[in-house]
């Protein structure tokens, strides 16, 4: 095992210096080799170079068994599929393990998105009156205008906004950095925020001490938090947990007594559908959203469509 967890190493560094893939996405990937060569193990692997096609199709199989979706089978598949092209790469193997195994295809999903009148109601229920109240109308309003994914929110620091010019720098996917515009709404209620921030703290007076353990998070804003250099910081002035964020957003969406499950995504698809069908342009939406292929945007016209389709068979007399 000595020598293959030299290798795990080594290709993860590869993944991180040379392929710039992002921690979240490294961790996934290295879980499911790790998966993989416990079984190959039991079949008698010990080295690199001993892995086998064989040893893939009983991995995949277990999983298979299992029942499981077309999502994991995908990301098994591309994991290892990494790992076998950087032993070639590396010199360690003159063949890829992998060359047998075609990748697995996913289903292609429709988004979940909002109507546009859902998204005003959603974001009508935080009181920007109320210190805490008006961060998450911020944010609300901000994962709206912009599109940013979960992970790319809770990273905004102040130095990323440029609230006159109505832009917002961030790194997605690679930390690679893009710019996206914000509107003026948007722009507004994150100033207007970050005015009561510095307000606070300004002051002489302490504010509430920040929470420790699994206290509830204090109505006020905290002086950790105030001089946080996080857009969303958490009450302790550090990055936001992304599972905060998204119990902000649905605890709104249920105010609002929306039927759906809303979540951070959800604002960020209905922000791409609802630009195309005001006519936004798909290279545009792609690059605002910071995808890497067009066939990733794409999927936003089969919503648009959908959208057609149900209006046609509300309103046409034989639509039904």
């Amino acid at each position: 095992m000595s020598n293959l967890s030299e290798h795990i190493e080594r290709w993860q560094n590869y993944l991180t210096h040379e392929r710039g893939l992002s921690p979240h996405t490294i961790h996934n990937y290295r879980y499911d080799l790790e998966k993989f060569l416990l079984i190959a193990l039991q079949r008698g692997a010990r080295n690199a170079e001993d892995l086998l096609e064989s040893h893939v199709l009983a991995f995949l199989g277990v999983y298979k068994d299992k029942g499981s979706a077309d999502n994991t089978m995908a990301r098994l598949i591309v994991s290892l599929h990494s790992f076998a092209i950087y032993l070639v790469i590396d010199g360690v193997r003159k063949d890829d393990f992998m060359a047998g195994i075609p990748g697995w295809k996913r289903p292609r999903k429709i988004p979940r998105t909002l109507s546009q009148a859902k998204v005003r109601r959603l974001l009508s229920q935080p009181d920007p009156a109320e210190p805490r109240s008006l961060r998450d109308k911020a944010l609300c309003e901000m994962l709206y205008a912009t599109g940013l994914r979960v992970s790319e929110m809770a990273a905004l620091t102040i130095d990323d906004v440029d609230l006159d010019g109505g832009l917002v720098r961030c790194f997605g996917k690679g930390r690679k950095e893009r710019l996206v515009p914000m509107g003026r709404v948007a722009c507004d209620y994150v100033a207007l925020y970050l005015k009561q921030r510095k307000a606070i703290a300004d002051s002489v007076v302490p504010a509430l001490p920040a929470p420790k353990g699994r206290k509830r998070m204090p109505r006020e804003v905290t002086l950790e938090e105030a001089r946080s250099p996080f857009v969303f910081p958490s009450p302790r002035g550090g990055e936001m947990p992304r599972g905060e964020i998204s119990k902000i957003v649905k605890r709104y969406a249920q105010q609002a007594d929306l039927e759906e499950i809303v979540t951070p995504h959800v604002l960020r698809h209905s922000f791409a559908t609802h630009l195309l069908a005001q006519g936004a342009d798909l290279r545009s939406i792609q690059e605002m959203l910071g995808h890497s292929q067009i066939t990733s945007t794409e999927i936003y016209t089969h919503v648009s469509t959908e959208r057609l389709k149900e209006v046609y068979k509300k309103a046409h007399p034989r639509g039904r």
